[in-house]
């Protein structure tokens, strides 16, 4: 996502650039959406990996405690999978929405994973942290695979503008 005010927005045209007055650029609320949703998962994952090994975290007058190092590894996998595919949607390579799409299936599996193992417990708590956090990978999921994100690419670009590799449009 382009951050510098050049007013510019990362397309979902496989890494293509577009304007905002471009016909894609309607697609920016959906890869707002994407990034936000997995930065989301990233972060959730790595404070839930912190915080089975042994970490405590203080979010006002709640404090997190839940040791539990069987979870602690496969969180942090998890995340750095995931922190890897968000990277990937972010730089806007021509892979990026591929990569974002595997990562998320791969945390998908995990995240399943962890609610069997969870729910077979007494950890009620983690329960319901593993359901949310699949139901926000399965929306990040269906996000990146909207038909308007899959077909970008094979949108015209408007009248008069270049496309990548120096093409006019119409060319």
């Amino acid at each position: 996502m382009s951050l510098r005010g050049t007013g510019d927005v990362p397309g979902w045209a496989d890494g293509e650039r577009v304007r905002p007055d471009d016909a894609r650029a309607g697609s920016q609320p959906v890869a707002v959406a994407v990034v936000g949703s997995l930065a989301l998962a990233v972060l959730t994952l790595a404070v839930a990996s912190a915080v089975h090994l042994g970490v405590a975290v203080r979010l006002g007058v709640v404090t997190l405690e839940d040791p539990f190092r069987g979870a602690a590894i496969p969180e942090a996998v998890i995340a750095a999978v995931l922190a890897g595919g968000l990277g990937a949607v972010l730089a806007g390579r021509p892979t990026g929405r591929r990569v974002g799409l595997g990562t998320t299936l791969f945390a998908i599996l995990g995240v399943g994973y962890g609610l069997n193992v969870t729910v077979r417990g007494t950890r009620s708590g983690d329960v319901v942290y593993h359901l949310a956090l699949l139901a926000l990978l399965v929306a990040s999921l269906g996000l990146l695979l909207l038909p308007a994100v899959r077909a970008g690419r094979r949108r015209a670009a408007p009248s008069g503008t270049t496309r990548p590799g120096g093409r006019e449009d119409g060319e």
